[in-house]
Parts: C-alpha cells; sequence; structure tokens
C-alpha cells in the first residue's frame, strides 16, 4: 500500500466515524427535544403525572426529572423557559417527616431561589 492509498484510506475512515457520530448525536437530540417538548406541554397544569410519565417514556417521576435536566443543559433553552420548567419539575425534591408532600429545592447549580418562591405549587 502507497502513501496514497495509505491517505484515502485514513479519510474514508474518519468519514464514516463523522456520519457515525452524526447520526449518533441526530437521536439524542431528538430525545432531548422529546423530552423538553412534553415538559413543556405539561407546565402549565402543573407537570405531567407519574402515569403518564410512566406510558411515554418508561420512567418514575425522579429518573424523568434526573433526565429532564441533562437534556436542558445541552439544548439552547431560554432562561424564561428553564425557570418555567423548574417551577413545575425541580431538580431534586427534598421530603419532610412532618410533611408527606414533597418540597422543591433549588437546581443543583443555579440561582432560582426567588423565582421557585413565586412558584404557585
Amino acid at each position: 500500500m502507497n502513501s496514497r492509498e495509505y491517505r484515502l484510506l485514513r479519510q474514508r475512515r474518519r468519514a464514516a466515524r463523522i456520519e457515525a457520530n452524526r447520526k449518533r448525536n441526530r437521536r439524542r437530540d431528538t430525545e432531548a427535544e422529546h423530552l423538553i417538548g412534553f415538559a413543556r406541554m405539561w407546565a402549565p397544569f402543573g407537570g405531567a403525572s407519574a402515569e403518564d410519565i410512566l406510558v411515554h417514556f418508561g420512567l418514575t417521576t425522579h429518573r424523568f426529572i434526573d433526565r429532564l435536566w441533562q437534556a436542558i443543559a445541552e439544548s439552547k433553552c431560554t432562561e424564561d423557559e428553564i425557570l418555567r420548567l423548574a417551577c413545575v419539575y425541580p431538580k431534586q425534591w427534598k421530603t419532610s417527616e412532618s410533611s408527606p408532600d414533597r418540597r422543591p429545592s433549588t437546581p443543583a447549580g443555579t440561582d432560582y431561589s426567588t423565582d421557585l418562591k413565586t412558584c404557585k405549587r
């Protein structure tokens, strides 16, 4: 194999690798868009029920919220959208023994404390 053939082989391999990565990333973007779209759709109603999340994604509510925030971190959502979703789908849930209902905490790495106080629950 001479240098020209070797160079062509490397170029073909590189092109195939780039195409494979592009297809893989496209699928992930579609999944992220689906998660964020579903969350946006249910946000005005206080969020999707555990049953709806299970039916559409096969996930528990906590796992859905984890994946949603991973998708939001990689997306181009505006700050207003993120704040709206933070009100409905808080990144972490706190539970207290005296109160059986769950209380949202501030998503890690963000400062939405003042905005979360204005969230209607």
